[in-house]
């Protein structure tokens, strides 16, 4: 197991780790996203593991249930959002970096391969500037993604 600077939802049962300096929206995205119903799995530190061909993460003792917004503090996800809007653990599914920097526009996925623990993980990279919390639902809704060349992805 080992501690990884992020932050990890579940969005429609989908692991989203995101990942990029701070200030880049992580927490703020988490937030965004958990008061559309999705889940919150770690903020600021992930504990991941690998599990055969996976790679599940969890939230540090420390700061299970807790998510940590500029200007507010440490907000109790349980007692603002109710129990559901935690989730103990999630499969490490997607892997979205958030980057200050001008993205050439395509009309192709930009997912990248990476590798994490010797795990093959999708890596995309996004703007902060960007309707996250959306885009990440779309993401999501795309199901497994290939590494190759993906179909465009399905919503609905």
């Amino acid at each position: 197991m080992s501690l990884i600077p992020g932050t990890l939802v579940l969005v429609d049962g989908v692991g989203i780790l995101l990942r990029g300096p701070a200030g880049s929206g992580k927490s703020d995205t988490a937030l965004a996203l958990i008061h559309a119903g999705h889940q919150l799995v770690a903020d600021d530190a992930v504990d991941i593991r690998r599990l055969n061909d996976r790679l599940v993460g969890g939230a540090p003792a420390a700061g299970e249930g807790l998510l940590c917004l500029r200007g507010p503090g440490l907000i109790d996800v349980a007692a603002c959002f109710g129990a559901g809007a935690l989730a103990r653990s999630a499969t490490v599914d997607r892997v979205v970096d958030l980057v200050d920097e001008p993205l050439p526009a395509t009309t192709d996925a930009d997912w990248q391969p990476i590798r994490i623990h010797g795990v093959s993980c999708s890596r995309m990279a996004l703007s902060p500037g960007r309707p996250l919390p959306a885009l990440l639902e779309v993401l999501a809704a795309g199901g497994r993604t290939s590494l190759a060349r993906p179909e465009p992805l399905a919503c609905g």
